[in-house]
């Protein structure tokens, strides 16, 4: 009853304030109102919109999908889910349970494609990944608009589908676009479950599973929980009804934690002897600015204008709260008096304002102090995870502003601001080229020809391998090539082949014996020893044998001899 008697009153206060508000109305106070008017939007206008951020980020990645050679990693990604679906389930369990929902997705993708006689082409294995960064798209903007306001939503899809750095992953056969799109639902089911009246066990459901999906498809996204789990402590001590709602559902979130903990024990499991990212440099405080400068497609002017809307805008939610800042807030035309609507929606924002923070800073950190030791999380190919929330921050900071035609006008500014950068991706340079060398290769194969390639432990017979097989020829490696070994073999036991035969004079003696031609191939070589060794195998062939033609490019050469 008491309650319901304060409802009561709260709407008769808001009656009079609004009585009062009528008779205080000047044409300036109208004019503000008509710029700070709201946009009566349908549901069905909603679902045109997501259909047309939807069809605009999938057209941005699709464009020139297949065109660039897949690169080391990709192949990998590729040879793994070739595997018949025991032998991959091996895999994962036994060396590689990073990427494990990926590989298995893949591993399913792959056999439907192959139905109606599909290969797995570079435009068919980077195909779901585009998929999946459009869906993306579609989720940031629904969860800007439910949260934020609807221009903070059209903002935020526009700027993550045009992000130099998210259309890279977009069009990659990784598992990052799967990871981003697990995330992004993620965090949209937990701020429903903590705003709904109704259907919280959906929403807590829904959380709960997708999040384990997130972390089987990229062992990162335990980081992004983390950063869920500080934004929820943090939602217990912010003022304002997400507090209540926090406190009320904290038993409901510590069991959803719990379930999910129990679902990725075996992914811990069979990942505790430590992740295979020694490569990856030591990070320093350089790095962070480093990473956002990427971010922002190494502009430092693009970077300095998504920082400055960021900032406006938690300055804006923050300072709220305050009877300074509200005073503040007064001066600078952002609201009429204390007593404004705007400032209870400034308030309103201020708990999505920091979990988005949390969002960015906690993997941030996280990341850079994991990666001092062994184990390197620190790169921009896992921390393309917070652009989502970096490009929300942005839009509220759009949000703030009062005036709608300024939101507007600074939106469409921005967003043309970033369209003039996405050349940048498209015009880079393709990380590694394979498949120049291989059809090269393939053109200038005869029968019995022999195929030694090096160095193997860093992919050279797998990468070309998976072109020979999926534009077939009559090119192939025979079981006698010096340093060759099936790739699934390491991935089952973790032990690499003997690679440096490749390299050995008496092994290319014995082999060239057996062949009319061979074709020595050098690709990724990983010290200035296996290019010293490499060099030493080219002058005993060229010595040797007789040079009929080569091929060089900036990932792999071949030369073809005649042996006779």
């Amino acid at each position: 009853m008491t309650q319901i008697r304060q409802k009561e009153q709260d709407v008769e206060d808001e009656r009079k304030e609004t009585s009062k508000n009528k008779e205080n109305i000047t044409p300036r106070s109208r004019l503000r109102a008509a710029g700070t008017a709201t946009i009566h939007i349908t549901s069905t206008h909603y679902w045109i919109v997501c259909i047309l951020i939807g069809a605009i980020a999938l057209a941005c990645n699709l464009y020139q999908l297949g065109e660039q050679s897949l690169w080391f990693d990709e192949i990998l990604s590729v040879e793994r889910a070739r595997q018949s679906l025991p032998v991959l389930l091996q895999i994962i369990f036994a060396t590689q349970p990073n990427m494990a929902l990926y590989y298995i997705f893949l591993h399913f993708w792959l056999s439907v494609t192959a139905l109606p006689g599909l290969n797995p082409t570079e435009f068919v294995v980077r195909f779901p990944s585009a998929v999946f960064a459009a869906l993306s798209s579609i989720v940031i903007f629904l969860l800007g608009r439910r949260f934020l306001g609807f221009i903070a939503g059209v903002v935020a899809a526009g700027l993550y589908m045009l992000n130099n750095l998210q259309l890279i992953y977009a069009q990659e056969t990784r598992s990052y676009a799967l990871q981003l799109f697990l995330i992004c639902i993620a965090w949209y089911a937990l701020f429903a479950a903590l705003t709904v009246s109704s259907h919280r066990k959906r929403w807590w459901l829904c959380y709960g599973l997708v999040t384990v999906l997130a972390i089987y498809s990229q062992l990162f996204s335990s980081l992004i929980l983390a950063a869920q789990i500080a934004a929820y402590v943090a939602l217990i001590f912010l003022p304002g009804e997400w507090r209540i709602n926090a406190r009320h559902q904290l038993r409901a979130f510590i069991a959803v934690l719990a379930g999910v903990f129990v679902l990725i024990l075996p992914l811990l499991y069979a990942s505790r002897h430590g992740g295979k990212t020694g490569w990856l440099p030591i990070p320093h405080p350089i790095d962070i600015y480093r990473l956002f400068l990427t971010i922002s497609s190494n502009s430092k002017i693009y970077l300095f204008l998504l920082l400055s809307f960021c900032l406006l805008g938690l300055f804006v939610v923050i300072i709220s709260y305050q009877l300074w800042g509200k005073r503040l807030l007064t001066k600078v035309a952002l609201i009429d008096t204390v007593d404004d609507n705007r400032l209870s929606r400034f308030q309103q924002l201020l708990p999505v304002g920091i979990a988005l923070l949390c969002w960015i800073v906690i993997p941030l950190v996280l990341s850079y102090i994991i990666s001092q030791g062994p184990t390197r999380l620190f790169s921009s190919r896992y921390l393309v995870t917070i652009v989502p929330a970096f490009m929300l921050l942005v839009g509220l900071g759009l949000v703030v502003i009062r005036w709608r035609v300024l939101q507007v006008v600074l939106a469409i500014g921005l967003l043309l601001f970033t369209v003039h950068y996405i050349p940048i991706n498209y015009e880079s340079p393709q990380e590694e080229d394979w498949n120049t060398a291989t059809f090269w290769l393939e053109h200038h194969y005869q029968a019995n020809d022999g195929l030694v390639c090096y160095d193997n432990n860093n992919g050279c017979q797998v990468s070309i391998e998976y072109y020979l097989t999926t534009y077939p020829s009559a090119a192939h490696f025979t079981a006698d090539s010096p340093g060759s070994f099936p790739w699934v073999n390491y991935d089952l036991t973790n032990h690499l082949g003997n690679a440096e035969a490749a390299v050995d004079p008496n092994a290319l003696s014995s082999f060239a014996a057996k062949h009319p031609h061979i074709f020595f191939i050098v690709g990724r070589l990983p010290s200035d020893l296996s290019v010293a060794r490499a060099q030493h195998a080219q002058n005993w062939l060229d010595t040797h044998y007789h040079l009929l033609a080569k091929i060089v490019t900036p990932t792999v050469t071949v030369r073809l001899y005649a042996t006779g």
